[in-house]
């Protein structure tokens, strides 16, 4: 089983998903320190072992093997004796271990460097132990082992860690969602939904092995599975067959730490209140030194949960039925409502915050249900079709609750309410624009005379799948001297914003009261954001985006989460963006009719992680957005395949091309706004004064000052204009569009190297950086058309690097495994292409834009 759990990063093709450790490791070995990694069952420790093995043995170094073995602990040096230590037989203990020191100082050698490498140290067996750690004391060779834990007993094997070396720990905590995204796009190659990768990565905890176990038991078992060429989970990820993975995560736990262990995983997420009057605290801080528990700390309270979920199911779904009864006895008792039956902890989340997300939308559900069965006409309809479409029900169900309502002549307001959330339905879900207005039109003839809410839900099927001036003439014009009703007023500032008009919205929306629903709140950031005052929005909408996880309300997380990462992006706050996506994203709760929004934030964090050079993430992310299959949403990156510049075999041109073409159908329909971004996109890619001028042309008619601007940037990008270039990015910082300025700036570098001026390029690309702040840094891919006009090769970039970091040209030669007389040629030659004259201003170079590696 620990084989299975163990196994990624086996193929040489898979994304190396711990980069940064194995780096950090192999630094500290490098100044002589012992490394000590660590990490639950499942984290990857011996893979990472491996690949510092491979990298250490490359570059010359004399590695010794040894690894411990649980079933060998009873039998005196058998673990040096398997790793091929030479153990003489001979009467008494001291004999055989002073044959097993001078065998390990053979294989180390005399000379050179060496290091000693144990995997799984804690199953060392203690005369094995002993001998390496006398060996290591006395020689003083570096050691890199591996253990299990960090908690209360977990450090026995910290013995083995002898001399004056120093000593660093590294431990394998979860995965990032990011590098879950990524190694289950390389299980499962093609698109993958989104929500199958935010499932997965809450069932694993982030655990790599428990994420490639899910995988591919779920395809066993045809719980995950290939539809419409996406990849989607099908019914519930867990199967019996996970046991064999999820036991061992248990061994060595008391019967009443697994008592306790079911309790908690019966109820899901609990506070920590209650979980300290049901049980003992030692019981609660043993579980969790045994990295089985999770804490979330809220505004309300301390939640804590199993963790990995995984193991929850496990318990809740195998566990013993006596220990899973007497589990739920007690919450019961206590006032506490355990999880259903059905409902796995894994179902709950990779967080605590994703559990309570989860729970809270269910019981939403689940009350909804209860008042609709109760009382089937269409009030209660419209919140349940509402919490059937937050919690991504089956189609057929939610067809089901629309024949079954009931209707009252009197009821005009309620069903005009559920005709319009069943005309969202059908057009979200369905993307049936006939299907969706055939719901208004039959709310209508039977005689439902809530005009003004008829009319707004009309023109949110229009602006969804219609135009603008189809959801205007569907609006009709607003009463004049009465008070518009708050719907009302909501959709026709949405169009407005939509149209590139945001003075025009924001005149609706002063009508309402500041304390208005979040929809409105989203659309108050939204105006702030085509006013071009990006910090106002991203201010805003990272507020809306934290009520509405202390809410629990999806939507809301949605609506200010796209707000606030389309500010990012102007920005150039690539990580910022970055987390913030993921982060809603890893939830797993996108609401059947928020899917345009999903796809939006994939698109927007693809060109994000193009522009931090991180080039194999964004083309999982840009997969998975040109995958999806959604309607296409009336604002920006909207379009499920706006991201796919990122894709593989997608070439620039060909994103281009797609992206002018979708600008021209956005522009034809009336969305301004959504046309402007994807033609100033196009034009980045490939320059073209006549479609510049056309799209000039339109921003300049609009009322976004955003939109004039960004079609100011474009203008000047294919202007070719060294002068107009400079005045375009000092006038983009200004207004802080970052990513703008900073590629207005490399553009402009890229021409005087083109005309000859060398120097000239290479210092205003420094003075670019430097400008830039952190925002170079995140974003380092913006400046690879300049590292492609210098063309340094890959040598010669290490060199420079190295140069930069303050090395001599002996320890450049040392560390790279090259003769000094190689690194000074290399650096020649850097210098001869940046136009530098000497090793210093080499040195400085390479401490900005060269630096950008790939990734």
């Amino acid at each position: 089983m620990t084989q299975t759990t163990e196994r990624v990063g086996v193929d040489a093709k898979a994304p190396d998903l711990r980069e940064n450790d194995v780096a950090r490791i192999l630094a500290l070995l490098k100044e002589r320190s012992n490394v000590t990694v660590t990490g639950r069952q499942g984290a990857g420790r011996s893979t990472v072992l491996r690949h510092v093995v491979e990298l250490l043995t490359s570059a010359g170094t004399t590695v010794v093997q040894v690894r411990g073995l649980r079933a060998l602990r009873d039998r005196p040096l058998g673990a040096l004796v398997v790793a091929g230590v030479t153990v003489a037989p001979a009467q008494g203990q001291l004999p055989a271990l002073t044959s097993a020191l001078a065998s390990l100082e053979s294989l180390v050698g005399a000379r050179g460097s060496a290091v000693l490498v144990v995997d799984d140290a804690d199953d060392l067996d203690p005369a094995s132990a002993g001998a390496i750690s006398a060996f290591q004391a006395h020689r003083q060779v570096p050691l890199l082992m591996t253990t299990r834990g960090t908690g209360r007993g977990c450090d026995e094997s910290a013995t083995l860690v002898g001399g004056s070396l120093a000593s660093a720990r590294i431990a394998l905590g979860p995965l990032g969602f990011d590098q879950v995204h990524m190694l289950v796009h390389h299980l499962l190659p093609g698109g993958v939904d989104s929500n199958a990768v935010a499932s997965i990565g809450a069932a694993s905890g982030g655990v790599p092995g428990l994420v490639v176990a899910i995988v591919e038991h779920g395809r066993r078992s045809n719980s995950i599975v290939l539809r419409d060429g996406q990849w989607t989970v099908r019914g519930e990820l867990w199967t019996s067959s996970l046991s064999g993975v999820v036991e061992p995560m248990l061994v060595g736990l008391t019967d009443g730490q697994l008592d306790a262990l079911t309790l908690l995983a019966s109820a899901g997420a609990l506070p920590m209140r209650s979980a300290r009057d049901l049980l003992d605290p030692n019981l609660l801080t043993d579980l969790d030194d045994a990295g089985l528990l999770q804490i979330h700390t809220t505004e309300q309270a301390d939640l804590v949960a199993v963790f990995p979920p995984l193991v929850g199911d496990h318990l809740t779904r195998e566990g013993s039925a006596v220990r899973k009864l007497l589990a739920r006895e007690r919450l019961v008792a206590a006032g506490l409502d355990p999880l259903p039956d059905d409902a796995g902890t894994s179902a709950s989340g990779h967080a605590v915050l994703v559990q309570m997300f989860s729970q809270r939308i269910s019981a939403r559900l689940a009350a909804a249900r209860k008042a609709w069965e109760e009382d089937p006409s269409p009030a209660p309809a419209s919140r349940l079709v509402e919490a059937m479409l937050e919690a991504r029900s089956r189609p057929y169900e939610i067809d089901a609750v629309l024949a079954r309502t009931r209707i009252a002549d009197e009821q005009h307001e309620d069903r005009a309410r559920l005709a319009t959330w069943a005309a969202l339905y059908r057009a979200a879900v369905g993307g049936s624009r006939d299907a969706a207005l055939a719901e208004i039109d039959a709310a209508r003839a039977a005689g439902c005379a809530a005009d003004a809410a008829l009319r707004a839900g009309t023109a949110g099927v229009e602006l969804l799948l219609g135009g603008i001036e189809s959801a205007r003439a569907a609006l009709g014009a607003l009463d004049e001297g009465a008070a518009p009703h708050p719907v009302v007023i909501g959709v026709a500032a949405e169009i407005e914003l939509a149209a590139g008009e945001p003075g025009r919205a924001r005149a609706l929306l002063d009508t309402l009261p500041p304390e208005s629903d979040e929809h409105i709140s989203a659309l108050r950031a939204f105006t702030a954001l085509l006013d071009g005052r990006l910090g106002d929005a991203v201010r805003e909408g990272m507020a809306g985006v934290r009520r509405g996880m202390a809410a629990y309300e999806p939507t809301t997380v949605l609506e200010h989460a796209y707000v606030a990462a389309s500010a990012l992006w102007l920005q150039g706050r690539a990580v910022e963006l970055d987390d913030l996506v993921l982060s809603v994203l890893e939830l797993g709760v996108i609401p059947l009719h928020r899917r345009h929004d999903e796809g939006a934030l994939l698109a927007l964090a693809a060109s994000a992680a193009l522009s931090r050079n991180k080039l194999a993430y964004g083309a999982s992310l840009a997969t998975q957005a040109a995958a999806l299959r959604t309607v296409r949403g009336p604002h920006a990156w909207m379009d499920s395949a706006e991201g796919r510049e990122g894709t593989p075999c997608t070439s620039q041109d060909d994103a281009a091309r797609f992206l002018w073409d979708l600008a021209n159908e956005r522009l034809e329909a009336g969305y301004i706004s959504a046309g402007v971004v994807a033609g100033v996109r196009a034009l980045e890619m490939n320059a073209d004064p006549d479609r510049a001028l056309a799209l000039a042309d339109v921003a300049t008619r609009s009322g976004s000052p955003l939109l004039r601007r960004l079609a100011d940037y474009a203008t000047a990008l294919v202007s070719q204009d060294v002068t107009e270039l400079g005045n375009q990015q000092a006038a983009l910082h200004a207004v802080g569009l970052g990513r703008m300025a900073v590629r207005t700036a490399v553009a402009r570098s890229v021409l005087l190297i083109d005309r000859g001026h060398m120097a000239a390029a290479i210092t205003h690309a420094d003075d670019a950086w430097s400008t830039a702040g952190l925002r170079g840094r995140d974003l380092c891919g913006l400046f690879t058309p300049l590292d492609q006009a210098v063309n340094l090769t890959t040598r010669e970039r290490e060199v420079a690097v190295a140069v930069a970091r303050g090395y001599t040209n002996n320890e450049i030669a040392a560390r790279m495994v090259l003769s000094v007389r190689t690194v000074e040629n290399h650096i020649l030659a850097a210098c001869r292409k940046v136009r530098v004259d000497n090793r210093e201003d080499l040195g400085r170079a390479a401490r900005t834009w060269l630096t950008c590696v790939r990734r």
